[in-house]
């Protein structure tokens, strides 16, 4: 309930942002889906199971591009981030993650993209196919979601453009109930019972 009345608070805030404020209009597109694919794969097989690697050598991939074509990957990266904002997606994070905040929930996000293609699009059609993880501590990978501002602001082009829907988004599907998860989940919640 709490986390509902954020989120209703926090868009209440974002409609009230807007309206005083004009849209930011980009001049670049998104980059095309399997070109953000194909670069996740390179920064996951170049980091190896050091998953903790993975936002540095983000950040040198995308260093090598130009600012635009660095804009485009985040407003792939944004759509991906509002793709998975889904209440199921945030069950699997809390079971995963033994509890999951907002702030978590995102940073499990960009965990997941991290994850490539093949395993991003599972988990938004089966969450509790993330069962098939190897027992870790925690499932987020916050930094990830920082290396396109890092390599954008290193090239000295300002501030990269981003999608404040992200932070204000209202989670899509059916909000769950603690108690649920175990029935909505069976193999995660056989993984990681609540701690």
């Amino acid at each position: 309930m709490l986390i509902q009345r954020r989120s209703i608070l926090l868009a209440l805030a974002c409609l009230a942002l807007c309206a005083t404020s004009p849209p930011v209009l980009s001049a670049s597109a998104p980059m095309n889906e399997q070109q953000f694919w194909q670069l996740i794969d390179a920064v996951k097989n170049e980091a190896g199971t050091r998953i903790e690697f993975r936002p540095a050598v983000l950040q040198k991939h995308l260093s090598s591009l130009d600012p635009e074509a660095i804009q485009g990957f985040q407003q792939r990266y944004e759509a991906l981030l509002l793709m998975a904002n889904r209440w199921s997606l945030w069950g699997a994070a809390s079971l995963m993650n033994g509890g999951c905040s907002d702030d978590g929930f995102k940073y499990f996000r960009d965990w997941l993209i991290s994850e490539g293609e093949k395993t991003f699009k599972e988990a938004l059609a089966k969450p509790d196919s993330l069962a098939s993880f190897p027992r870790r501590d925690f499932f987020e990978l916050e930094l990830f979601g920082y290396a396109a501002l890092k390599a954008y602001a290193a090239k000295g082009a300002g501030a990269l453009e981003r999608d404040f829907k992200v932070e204000y988004a209202v989670t899509e599907g059916l909000e769950w109930q603690e108690a649920d998860l175990p029935q909505l989940f069976p193999a995660l919640a056989a993984k990681y019972p609540r701690r």
